[in-house]
């Protein structure tokens, strides 16, 4: 019976069905990797789009993974693997014009450069798109450089110089590259002066053409150039070297040669109304990081009458309006000297000094400050209204100018603007200018309590009264008062100078719309240019370099700034990191021959990258190989600015091309805020 039993249970054993292991679902494993890379983990990504590609028998999932495998590989510097996954994409997908067009840059960099040029030929038969087409030429030129020479990458390059206004200041550089191996340097430099035209913010060019001037012999430009990138990268000691150097072959006063901006008279003759609510202290000639510079002499001309005022002594002496004074340092006496417009002595002291316009609101020129040693600060002639302190300090002394913030709004919304005279684009800007004020003068932003505001990108850049023209004068009238409220409170009024599409908050420019985000998708948008419409694009399409942009960055720089602060030798690969949503980094890892270093922030990443002149920190980063390192890597981005609030070129497209009011400008911008009368 036992027998039995038993044989009946295996019998019932064999025949149940049996129990499989759950299917996999490849599709949540590719979304995590898209996750992971999200999240600043390429490598754990990779991983996983590596499980994938071997797992699934879904072609389009498949492909999916392959492509962004090839970009992840292609990014870290390994082409080698990216090619292999590029490979297995074209047998699934042998029309593919990106399969092609990555295979040629993978091939670049393994320096296999007659493939390459198939590669990027082939890629060429396989669309009628512009964008496409004009980055395939754009990397063929960089293939016949090695092939054809010079001169076929010239004509390469400038089939699409002279068609497509979207590569302009990279086409630049490279023909001015190529123009140079053919020792034809003049017309090198022309056009790496036309990449700065084109770009100027393009510090890759800058550096060509300080270079391009040095070896020409070219002194006084040579000077100039290097002292500009002085002023971009304080901290490069090669670069004040080199200015040091080359000043001595400059004839004149030094800083009349140079891009501040001079004055002979006050521009404004009358005394400005007072404004509404307490008046601010704005630290002047201060540098990015919020701190005025330290001054060691200035001229001035009162527009009115003025007092001189000791803040020890009192009342010193009185000075007569539209007459030039000055005061200075002497190192040796330390003391400093104010002399009248005879250059007679008209006091001494070493206490702080007060200049006071006799008539209230009144504008005094600041002229040729003398900043000795100090780079990187807007060293500009500089009107202000109310009274200004010279603010003693070692061997020197502050600049601090009392005035009403109202005061401000227009010439700082004329500087934004950037030459816009069209009133309800202006009167937005003024509005969020004057709420921006308000807010950063409630704030404590500085750490010396001297002042509340600064004249720098720390704050807001402010060059001066002067800088405001008729029509920004009166958009700041007729909105006076006006601020963005939220609830009762002040609103958080930021802006930038082109989203590129879309902005941090939602608004819509008419930008194309970003794909699901996964490391292939965001290349691919890069590749692409700026769709008709956009709010934030010039009429002019050469003046374009704001919205979408391209930088071909040597690594000998980068490195310079990175080993100041982290050790890392030569630079191997760039890797960005973690992003957010929108696809803006929030991260890079720079790994070198001698260790690696983490970059976190966009102003850090800014700073890392381009010395603080890269536009915004939504783009791809791509290195090209000359052998086992990098000869340059290309950036493609968009945008100017972090994307928040007001975008200045998005509201000036929206007064020009829709008719659109200010009050709906800035609902655009800001539709949980609302305009109002501000209580301060």
């Amino acid at each position: 019976m036992l027998k039995r039993v038993t044989a009946l249970l295996c019998l019932c054993l064999l025949s149940a069905p049996a129990v499989l292991p759950a299917q996999e679902d490849l599709g949540k494993i590719y979304s995590d990797a898209s996750a992971q890379w999200l999240d600043g983990r390429p490598e754990d990504a990779a991983g996983a789009l590596k499980y994938v590609v071997y797992r699934s028998s879904d072609q389009v999932l498949n492909a999916a993974a392959l492509r962004d495998l090839a970009v992840l590989f292609a990014e870290a510097g390994k082409n080698g693997e990216a090619l292999a996954y590029l490979l297995k994409g074209e047998v699934l997908s042998p029309g593919d014009f990106y399969i092609h067009f990555e295979k040629g840059w993978n091939l670049l960099s393994l320096e296999k450069y007659q493939d390459a040029r198939a590669a990027f030929e082939k890629a060429l038969t396989l669309t009628a798109d512009q964008d496409l087409a004009s980055q395939a030429r754009f990397a063929l030129g960089i293939a016949e450089a090695e092939l054809g020479g010079p001169d076929a990458a010239i004509e390469e390059l400038n089939s699409v110089y002279k068609r497509y206004p979207y590569l302009l200041s990279p086409l630049a550089q490279l023909i001015s590259a190529n123009l140079e191996r053919l020792k034809k340097r003049p017309h090198a430099v022309n056009f790496i002066k036309e990449a700065l035209t084109y770009d100027p913010r393009n510090i890759q060019a800058e550096l060509d053409l300080a270079r391009l001037y040095e070896e020409a012999n070219f002194y006084v430009p040579a000077w100039q150039t290097y002292y500009t990138l002085s002023d971009m990268d304080p901290g490069e000691k090669r670069f004040i070297e080199k200015e040091k150097k080359l000043r001595k072959h400059v004839k004149g006063k030094i800083d009349n040669m140079l891009y501040w901006s001079r004055l002979a008279w006050p521009v404004h003759k009358d005394p400005l109304p007072p404004g509404r609510g307490p008046k601010v202290k704005v630290g002047l000639y201060a540098g990015k990081d919020g701190v005025p510079a330290l001054v060691k002499g200035f001229s001035f001309i009162a527009a009115t009458d003025f007092d001189l005022v000791d803040t020890r002594l009192g009342l010193i002496t009185s000075g007569r309006g539209n007459m030039q004074w000055t005061v200075s340092y002497n190192e040796m006496n330390r003391i400093y000297e104010i002399r009248d417009s005879m250059g007679a002595k008209a006091h001494t002291t070493s206490n702080s000094l007060r200049i006071v316009p006799k008539t209230p609101g009144g504008v005094i020129l600041i002229k040729s400050p003398d900043l000795a040693g100090i780079y990187g600060v807007n060293r500009g002639d500089k009107e202000v209204s109310g009274e200004l302190l010279a603010l003693v300090r070692e061997k020197g002394f502050w600049l601090i100018n009392e005035t009403y913030p109202e005061n401000m709004v227009s010439p700082i919304a004329a500087q934004l603007a950037d030459g816009s005279r069209l009133p309800e684009h202006l009167k937005a800007l003024a509005v969020a200018v004057r709420t921006r004020l308000a807010l950063l003068t409630s704030l404590l932003s500085h750490e010396s309590r001297e002042y509340a505001l600064c004249d720098s990108s720390h704050c807001l850049p402010f060059a001066g009264l002067q800088a405001e023209n008729p029509p920004s004068a009166a958009a700041a009238s007729e909105t006076r008062g006006e601020t963005l409220l939220a609830g009762a409170g002040l609103a958080p009024a930021n802006f930038h100078r082109a989203c590129g599409g879309f902005t941090r908050g939602g608004a819509d420019d008419g930008g194309r719309a970003l794909p699901r985000l996964t490391p292939f998708n965001l290349y691919t948008h890069t590749l692409k240019g700026p769709p008709d419409g956009l709010l934030c694009l010039s009429e002019d399409k050469t003046a374009s370099s704001d919205v979408y942009w391209t930088l071909l960055l040597e690594p000998r720089w980068i490195e310079d700034r990175v080993n100041r602060t982290a050790k890392i030798g030569y630079i191997r690969a760039i890797i960005p990191l973690a992003r957010e949503a929108s696809g803006t980094l929030k991260a890079i890892r720079i790994d070198g021959t001698a260790g690696s270093t983490v970059v976190e922030g966009a102003g850090p990443i800014a700073a890392a990258l381009g010395a603080g002149a890269l536009r915004s920190t939504l783009f791809t980063i791509r290195p090209v190989f000359r052998g086992r390192s990098p000869a340059f890597f290309i950036l493609r981005g968009i945008g100017t600015g972090e994307g928040d609030g007001l975008c200045v070129l998005g509201a000036r497209g929206l007064a020009k091309a829709r008719g659109a009011k200010y009050r709906d400008i800035l609902k655009h911008y800001f539709p949980l805020y609302k305009v109002g009368l501000s209580t301060k």
